[in-house]
C-alpha cells in the first residue's frame, strides 16, 4: 500500500512539473502612442491580446478566463468582443461578467483545445491611462481558472502582456557645435575679434550652426493612426538664447542674420524672428506645414557680426523649443534642446583692466607687464576707453609683440587722453588661452608701487 502511495505521488509530481514546463503565455503587439496626440481620457483600442495554451483542455474541462488590470492600476477596461479560439480546439465562449477592472468569460470546450491553441481577445480598450506622459507603460493580466474560480489552470499566477507605451514624437536634436572662432586678426588686425575665422560653415562676417526637429511617424494617435507633423501639431516655437552683443539682431534680410528651415520636399522657409534685448533671446515659429511630416527638418541659424565691437573669446548659445499640439487637452510640450548648443571660442585671448593711469611725469612709472609662457612671440593690439566726453590718441605701442618671457610697456606709449590721465584698456592677444598673463603697475615717485592684475573676461574668468 505504501508503494502505491509513493508511485501516485511521483506521477502527480511529474504532472505538475510537466504542466509548469508547458505554462501558457500571453502576447500582444505593443503599440507606442505619441504624447502630443493623446490625453489620459482618450479611449485606446488595443491590438489583439493572445493567450497561448500551455495545457490541453478536453470537452469535459470547461474553464473561466479573466483579463484584468494589474494590482494598483486605475485604468478603466472595456471588454470588446467575445474571445475566439484558434490553432487547435473549438469552444463556445460566453460573457460571465464585466467591470471597469476585469473582463471574465466562460469557455465551454466542444473540441479539445490542445497545447499551443490560441485564445484571442479582440478590441480590448482602456481609458484613464497614463499614456499622455512620456515613458508610460500599460499592461494587462490574463488568468485561467476552473469555472468555480477556486483553482488555477495552466499557470500558478497571472501572466502579463505589455499592451501600450508612450513616447515623444517630436524631438529637437542640437549636437554641440564648437567650430566657431572669433578672429584676432580680423581686418588685418585693426579690429581684432570683430569677425570670425573662415572655417567650417563660417565666413569672416557670418557664423552658422544648425539643429534638427524630428517627427517620429511610427508613433500613433489615440485612434491608432500613425502621426504626422500636420496631424498633431499647430507649430513649434524655438528660442535661441545667448550673448547677441556685437551681432546683427535683425533677421532674414540683406546683411542681416538669418534662420532657414529646410524640410524634405524640398521645402525651405525663412520664419520671422523676434529679438528681445531684455532676455537676450531670438524667437521664431515653425509651422507644422513647414516640417518634414515624418522625418527630420534641418534648421540653420546664421549670425552676422555688426562690426561694432570685439566678439570676445568665448560665448555660448542655447536652443530650446515648445511644440504646440492641435488636440484639445494636450498642453504645450517642452523640447529641452541643448543649453550649450553653440559654443564659440577664438584664436586669441583678451586681458582687461577697468582702470589704468598713463601719467609718466615727475618720475612716475605707469606700465604694463606681460608674462608669455608660450614658445614664440605673441601679437597684441590694445583698445583704450576714455572717460565720457574725452577722446583717445594712440601711440606707437597700440600694437606690437609680446616676447617670450617678460615684456614691459609704458602706458603712455599705448594711448593718451584729450584730458586727464586715467582710463580703461583691453588687450587682444594672438595666443592660446592661458599662455599670457598681465599686470598693471603704478609706481608714484617716492611711494610704494601698486599692481592691478589684468582680468581675463572669458575662459572661466581667470587672471
Amino acid at each position: 500500500m505504501k508503494n502505491f502511495t509513493y508511485k501516485a505521488l511521483a506521477v502527480a509530481t511529474a504532472a505538475v512539473c510537466g504542466a509548469g514546463a508547458q505554462a501558457g503565455t500571453v502576447s500582444s503587439t505593443t503599440a507606442k502612442y505619441a504624447v502630443e496626440a493623446i490625453t489620459s481620457t482618450s479611449a485606446i483600442t488595443l491590438a489583439p491580446v493572445v493567450y497561448t495554451m500551455g495545457v490541453t483542455r478536453v470537452t469535459s474541462q470547461p474553464f473561466t478566463i479573466i483579463v484584468r488590470e494589474p494590482a494598483g492600476a486605475t485604468t478603466t477596461l472595456s471588454c470588446g468582443a467575445v474571445p475566439t479560439v484558434s490553432g487547435g480546439g473549438v469552444a463556445n465562449v460566453t460573457v460571465k461578467r464585466t467591470s471597469p477592472s476585469e473582463c471574465v468569460w466562460d469557455v465551454n470546450v466542444t473540441t479539445d483545445i490542445n497545447v499551443g491553441g490560441n485564445i484571442t481577445f479582440p478590441n480590448l480598450a482602456i481609458n484613464g491611462h497614463g499614456l499622455a506622459t512620456v515613458g508610460a507603460t500599460e499592461k494587462l493580466n490574463v488568468a485561467l481558472y476552473d469555472t468555480g474560480e477556486t483553482a488555477r489552470v495552466d499557470n500558478s499566477s497571472d501572466v502579463t502582456a505589455t499592451v501600450a507605451t508612450s513616447g515623444r514624437a517630436v524631438t529637437l536634436t542640437a549636437t554641440q557645435d564648437t567650430g566657431t572662432k572669433a578672429d584676432v586678426n580680423f581686418n588685418a588686425g585693426n579690429q581684432p575679434l570683430f569677425g570670425f575665422v573662415a572655417q567650417n560653415d563660417d565666413t569672416t562676417t557670418n557664423a552658422a550652426a544648425n539643429f534638427t526637429i524630428g517627427v517620429n511617424g511610427t508613433l500613433l494617435n489615440a485612434s491608432g493612426v500613425a502621426v504626422t507633423a500636420n496631424s498633431m501639431l499647430t507649430n513649434i516655437v524655438v528660442t535661441i538664447a545667448g550673448d547677441f552683443s556685437g551681432l546683427v539682431t535683425s533677421f532674414n534680410g540683406a546683411g542681416n542674420s538669418s534662420v532657414t528651415v529646410n524640410a524634405a520636399g524640398p521645402l525651405s522657409t525663412a520664419p520671422g524672428v523676434t529679438y528681445n534685448a531684455t532676455t537676450s533671446t531670438a524667437v521664431f515659429t515653425v509651422n507644422a506645414a513647414n516640417l518634414t511630416q515624418n522625418g527630420t527638418t534641418n534648421v540653420l541659424v546664421s549670425l552676422s557680426t555688426a562690426l561694432t565691437q570685439s566678439l570676445g573669446t568665448a560665448r555660448t548659445f542655447g536652443v530650446s523649443a515648445v511644440a504646440n499640439p492641435t488636440l484639445a487637452g494636450v498642453g504645450a510640450q517642452a523640447l529641452a534642446g541643448n543649453a550649450s548648443w553653440w559654443v564659440w571660442g577664438a584664436n586669441g585671448i583678451e586681458l582687461r583692466s577697468a582702470f589704468f593711469n598713463n601719467d609718466n611725469t615727475n618720475g612716475n612709472l605707469t606700465r604694463f607687464f606681460f608674462q608669455n609662457t608660450g614658445s614664440q612671440q605673441a601679437d597684441y593690439s590694445a583698445t583704450c576707453q576714455a572717460e565720457n566726453g574725452l577722446t583717445v590718441t594712440y601711440g606707437a605701442k597700440k600694437s606690437g609683440k609680446l616676447d617670450v618671457g617678460t615684456t614691459a610697456i609704458n602706458a603712455a606709449d599705448i594711448c593718451t587722453f584729450s584730458a586727464g590721465k586715467r582710463g580703461s584698456i583691453v588687450f587682444t592677444i594672438n595666443a592660446n588661452i592661458g599662455v599670457v598673463k598681465g599686470v598693471y603697475q603704478q609706481a608714484i615717485n617716492g611711494a610704494a608701487a601698486g599692481y592691478i592684475p589684468l582680468e581675463r573676461p572669458y575662459g572661466a574668468n581667470t587672471y
